[in-house]
């Protein structure tokens, strides 16, 4: 599959997945990307903090109310929430991963 595709298309639709999501929610101004956008720093996987939300009962969240699948960091100089979209990724599926994260930038967890 990999051959299939390429290396340089697997790539761009992997920066193009993950731009979507963290653009979408960095307008929100509550959270901070710990991974960079720019080309060549990273591509499909990306971590992503939100102020006063612990990353792990974030994931458990995601899991038990949407049944999306994150990894939570937790190291002492990173912690936030690790997102790891794959070429088959679907649009839906990212906007329905911003659609779940949204209320919990906005409102906490309930």
């Amino acid at each position: 599959f990999h051959l299939g595709i390429g290396p340089e298309r697997k790539a761009a639709r992997l920066r193009f997945l993950r731009n979507r999501w963290a653009e979408r929610l960095l307008k929100t101004g509550k959270v901070k990307l710990l991974t960079s956008l720019k080309p060549g720093f990273a591509c499909g996987i990306a971590t992503v903090a939100v102020d006063g939300i612990d990353p792990g009962k974030l994931v458990d969240h995601l899991w038990e109310k949407h049944r999306i699948i994150a990894t939570p960091i937790g190291h002492d100089d990173v912690k936030g929430v690790r997102v790891s979209p794959s070429v088959w990724t679907t649009l839906e599926e990212i906007d329905r991963f911003c659609d779940a994260m949204e209320p919990v930038i906005k409102g906490g967890l309930k």
